[in-house]
């Protein structure tokens, strides 16, 4: 194998997956994360089934589910109001909800294992440092000492509109997005039975998106969306809570009602779907929200993110082992593989924000002629989408 020092920038779930797949194959692996540990504020934790059957054949689901860090079989469902469930193209889905900083620190400790693995937390990335028009280096900041940390190839893997695109003379298309959203987290240990069985995406019409997501220890996730300051909103528990209150199932209401105060834990997410025209320069390829910032809708991006994972992986290890550098050539090769999905699935994102800024009787009738043309079409419709790409070096534990 042709040695190829990678240093991965980013220990979120890419960043994770890919060292895993490479380091457990032989490559030289560092990983640059700005955190000092695994904890995270809200991120996605909604795996999809094709995700699900790559980590149930590695066996990584099993470890996960017999530690408590996974739900199986959750339902995405869509829904005008809170109970009128809708068809969507592709039919039902199951897929499972994973503690994310569970998930991390497995795939660390499982990295661990192999001696060409380092991780190197606390480390904020500054810039790319380039030499002879490649990225040969990264600048960065460790325990307040700037330093630089260099390799033969650079996968970022920091996420959303990340700040080395500009630094590797990457350009950026941004799309049309829907108002900004606002995470809560609710801890319901005192009242499990009341949590939902299903992640329920309910739309009220005219912008307003409600998105109720079990997770593991009993809590439930909240994603309130609708046109407006939200930062004002949330300032104003009273009204937050009327809004709210309106917009989720009669038994979560009294818990809501009880649970929403001052000290509820919460994030502001922008909203931003957005795209690098070329995901590499020399001597760097850009993975995740890092290449193609995603909405949060149905946890698109973070399973695309995978799945861009096991493309690179995919082609950097064909590479190594058949003495080829990884240039040019191999990394045009993963956004050529991963580009159709992408693309698809950021149409699709921009047809669903325009319609869920039409009213609430327009989106009834508008959902039921899609039920009709899904049922004249058949299965036509599933066969429009690219293939997934599966990985091919996938270690199993």
């Amino acid at each position: 194998m042709t040695p190829c020092r990678v240093v991965i920038v980013g220990g979120g779930p890419a960043g994770m997956l890919l060292a895993y797949q490479l380091a457990s194959n032989g490559v030289d692996v560092t990983v640059l994360e700005r955190h000092p540990d695994f904890d995270r504020e809200f991120r996605g934790e909604l795996l999809q089934a094709s995700v699900v059957e790559e980590l149930e054949k590695a066996g990584v689901m099993r470890i996960l589910l017999d530690r408590g860090l996974a739900l199986p079989g959750i339902r995405r469902r869509m829904l005008l109001g809170t109970s009128r469930e809708v068809r969507i193209p592709g039919g039902v889905e199951r897929g499972a909800i994973v503690s994310q900083p569970g998930m991390l620190a497995l795939l660390h400790a499982l990295c661990g294992r192999y001696p060409n693995y380092r991780m190197e937390l606390r480390t904020t990335v500054l810039d790319a440092v380039r030499e002879d028009g490649r990225v040969a280096a990264l600048q960065t900041r460790r325990d307040g000492k700037e330093g630089r940390d260099s390799g033969d190839l650079f996968l970022v893997c920091n996420g959303r509109n990340s700040h080395l695109r500009k630094g590797c003379g990457l350009t950026t298309r941004q799309f049309e997005t829907t108002a900004d959203a606002m995470w809560l987290r609710f801890d319901f240990a005192d009242a499990p039975e009341a949590l939902p069985k299903s992640l329920d995406v309910q739309m009220f019409g005219k912008g307003r998106v409600v998105v109720l997501q079990p997770t593991t220890r009993n809590r439930l996730h909240i994603a309130y969306s609708e046109p407006g300051d939200l930062r004002a909103l949330h300032d104003n528990l009273p009204e937050l809570r009327k809004r709210l209150l309106q917009c989720v199932p009669a038994g979560l209401r009294p818990h809501l009602d009880r649970k929403l105060d001052e000290r509820t834990e919460w994030q502001a997410l922008k909203i931003l779907v957005d795209r690098v025209d070329r995901w590499h320069a020399p001597g760097v390829l850009f993975l995740g929200d890092a290449a193609h910032t995603m909405s949060p809708a149905g946890g698109q991006g973070l399973n695309l993110a995978i799945r861009d994972t096991f493309a690179a992986a995919n082609h950097i290890i064909d590479a190594l082992r058949e003495g080829r550098v990884v240039d040019a050539g191999v990394l045009q090769a993963v956004q050529d593989e991963r580009e159709p999905e992408i693309d698809a699935i950021q149409a699709a994102q921009t047809r669903a924000g325009r319609m869920v800024l039409k009213p609430l009787p327009a989106l009834h009738v508008m959902f039921s002629l899609l039920g009709v043309a899904m049922k004249l079409m058949g299965k036509r419709m599933q066969g429009q989408r690219p293939p997934l790409t599966r990985p091919r070096y996938f270690t199993k534990v």
